[in-house]
């Protein structure tokens, strides 16, 4: 067999007896796991995971009591598609067969908020989540997924969604870790006529998370909002990538991204928008900023546009620095110590996320105050009418 990346780690595997799935999983031992020669992930090393013996474990779904949301079906389980150009990671979690969660909303059906949390894993365990979000025609919903607690463990998911005419899903992402565990988390939506995805990253703590969103906006009138806040320190590593796909006319995408990384946390920002032939009369805006709080923290930005197409107004912008220090001389003139001057600057260009997604008032005034006691501020902690 050639020598592939993470070899050893997939016979540790493979030697465990959890393989479910042995046509994914050869694929994947052909392929093996990405490396940093490969470009997409050139800024990502899975050497610090892939080195772990990890044992395979279930994931822990404890959510909000909805008939529309639960463990996914074993059935749909079993019919994963092991098809060899699909990502190394996704072979990966069907290999195992993972369990995950099922979203299905009916035609027309307006949805409270749906709250879920997974977690906490268990100790150094490998879980897999494969998750199924499909709102039919005209239905409407908002989801709040909490991913965390998984200390050594590495939890890896999937999430295809599937936006049927007119539909509008808003979802919450908030993956947070207290420990080095590892998070790798990829989601392909695709958008019918007039459907609308609306999400917000945040990701928080942890040694290694890798989130992906890829959108594919298939027919005229359809929107996709992706926004991302992310709030690195220590040695903590961060890598969010995007693919917008516009492949119909008369579609439109918004990304906006704020990273702050503080002592020597690496972000990394990759973000795609590819406008099809022929697919015309497209809008697509890109912005990212990141926010470097010490001399040793590192932020990449790495935007892409592929366009074919003539009529269309495709923008993207990124910025890389530190605080303003006029803001900060402002601030401290009028008698606001360092620190709490600092601390306000901070959390005024690290809320900018929170405002491109309709949030419930609960869920913004959460990632409030989990952005507050980031900053070392939590609690009451006032702006100023300056």
């Amino acid at each position: 067999m050639t020598d592939v990346f993470g070899a050893d780690f997939l016979d540790r595997i493979d030697g465990a007896g959890a393989v479910q799935n042995a046509a994914a999983f050869a694929s994947l031992r052909e392929r093996g796991f990405p490396n940093r020669r490969v470009e997409a992930w050139r800024y990502t090393d899975l050497t610090g995971p892939l080195g772990r013996a990890l044992a395979p474990a279930g994931l822990r779904i404890n959510q909000e009591q909805s008939g529309l949301f639960g463990p996914i079906p074993a059935a749909e389980v079993s019919h994963r598609s092991a098809d060899p150009d699909t990502d190394a990671l996704s072979l990966l979690n069907a290999s195992l067969a993972g369990e995950g969660f099922l979203f299905d909303v009916p035609e027309k059906v307006r949805l409270k908020p749906v709250f879920a949390r997974f977690g906490p894993m268990a100790e150094n365990a490998l879980v897999n989540a494969n998750n199924q979000i499909r709102l039919a025609p005209g239905a409407q919903a908002t989801l709040i997924e909490r991913w965390g607690n998984t200390d050594d463990s590495w939890l890896n998911s999937d999430t295809n969604i599937e936006l049927a005419e007119g539909a509008h899903l808003t979802r919450v992402i908030l993956v947070e870790d207290g420990g080095a565990g590892t998070q790798t988390h990829r989601t392909a939506a695709r958008l019918a006529e007039s459907a609308r995805y609306d999400c917000l990253v945040v990701t928080i703590g942890g040694g290694l998370h890798r989130i992906e969103q890829h959108v594919d906006i298939n027919a005229a009138g359809a929107h996709a909002g992706l926004a991302a806040l992310v709030l690195k320190t220590g040695q903590e590593h961060s890598d969010f990538v995007t693919s917008v796909r516009h492949l119909a006319a008369d579609t439109t995408s918004d990304q906006q991204v704020r990273t702050v990384v503080d002592e020597q946390a690496t972000a990394i920002f990759q973000g795609g928008i590819h406008v099809a032939q022929d697919s015309q009369r497209i809008e697509g805006d890109q912005l990212s900023r990141a926010l470097m709080l010490s001399d040793r923290a590192q932020a990449f930005t790495k935007p892409e546009l592929e366009i074919f197409a003539d009529d269309v107004k495709c923008s993207h912008g990124a910025t890389v620095g530190d605080l303003s220090d006029e803001a900060l001389f402002y601030l401290r003139t009028r008698g606001i110590e360092e620190s709490r001057a600092r601390a306000l600057l901070v959390l005024a260009f690290a809320r900018e996320p929170l405002a491109a997604v309709d949030l419930p008032d609960a869920v913004e005034a959460m990632l409030d105050e989990k952005l507050k006691a980031w900053l070392g501020v939590p609690g009451a902690f006032e702006e100023l009418a300056l």
